[in-house]
């Protein structure tokens, strides 16, 4: 079907449709496919007439029209989507979106059971202190470089509790965030933030009960990743959250719910947003996930970020 099709191009506003099909209709029975600002799309009734009236000049009401085979736009999608479900992107402020739909359930259980295995490990989930009295409402391991929470400051070796080498970030989690970013551009037709190829993860995990994580700022990173505007991304897997943002240090604050598989991010003139996570949604956990998670299902995130 595709051989009988044509794409029409130089179609002024002011040149009526059926003029444009009447034209046509001289080469043989045709119909308008789709009619669109500046070009439009034909259909003959035999591939041949198709191949024969492209080669030929047309003029209609004034105007020189090209036409050509319709080329393939279909989306090539780096990460996996679920059949049956559009990917969504919320914009929330120039450099900042949220998406939905764009990581697959069996995407987000691979992630899941990647992370659950490196939380286990030596250097695996702890729960950060500020002092010998405060602590974060949270467990938390990194991959990459170790974000010290007492000195505000990214390490090798985890300093602010026992001194143990930080994970190693795995490539396959690498990939994954580029192909996001890939994916979010191609399906917004423009770059929302500056690429980047994140080398630090932080991986958050909130228990049911309690679990937050205040309003602050990532600006542990370097001066050049922050000047650029290269972007921070997170993942979210299993109970829903109350995330929480807001632009400047006197903006109105903005909440939203990051369900299991949504991906938050801000770069760009908002690199420094203000957000955080006020609380979480016990049970509201996917069904597959939650039986990887029997023991205690909870809120994790994977926060991604270029040093």
């Amino acid at each position: 079907e595709r051989s009988k099709v044509l794409f029409v191009g130089g179609v002024p506003p002011k040149l009526d449709s059926a003029e444009l099909i009447e034209h046509m209709r001289q080469y043989g029975p045709v119909q308008l496919v789709k009619r669109c600002k500046g070009y439009a799309y034909i259909k003959f009734a035999e591939p041949s007439v198709a191949r024969e009236v492209q080669l030929l000049d047309h003029h209609v009401g004034g105007n020189l029209l090209t036409l050509q085979p319709p080329i393939a736009t279909k989306k090539v999608w780096h990460c996996q989507v679920d059949p049956g479900y559009s990917v969504r992107v919320r914009r929330l402020g120039e450099g900042v979106f949220h998406v939905q739909n764009l990581v697959s359930m069996a995407k987000q259980e691979e992630l899941l059971k990647l992370v659950l295995d490196l939380g286990q490990r030596d250097a695996g989930f702890y729960t950060p202190t500020f002092d010998e009295h405060h602590r974060l409402q949270l467990e938390m391991f990194c991959m990459g470089r170790h974000w010290d929470c007492r000195a505000n400051r990214y390490s090798e070796t985890r300093d602010d509790y026992d001194g143990l080498p930080v994970l190693v970030l795995p490539g396959c989690l690498v990939q994954l965030v580029t192909g996001i970013l890939a994916d979010v551009h191609q399906k917004c037709k423009q770059r929302l933030v500056p690429d980047m190829c994140p080398d630090i993860c932080l991986v958050n995990r909130y228990n049911p009960e309690g679990g937050s994580l205040g309003l602050h700022q990532d600006n542990s990173e370097s001066e050049a990743s922050i000047v650029a505007g290269l972007p921070v991304m997170s993942i979210s897997l299993g109970n829903t959250g109350r995330f929480t943002f807001r632009h400047g240090a006197e903006g109105p604050e903005q909440s939203l719910l990051l369900r299991s598989g949504d991906v938050f991010v801000f770069g760009g003139p908002s690199r420094l947003l203000f957000h955080g996570v006020s609380g979480t949604l016990p049970g509201s956990a996917p069904r597959k996930l939650r039986k990887l998670m029997a023991e205690e299902p909870c809120r994790i995130s994977l926060t991604f970020r270029q040093f």
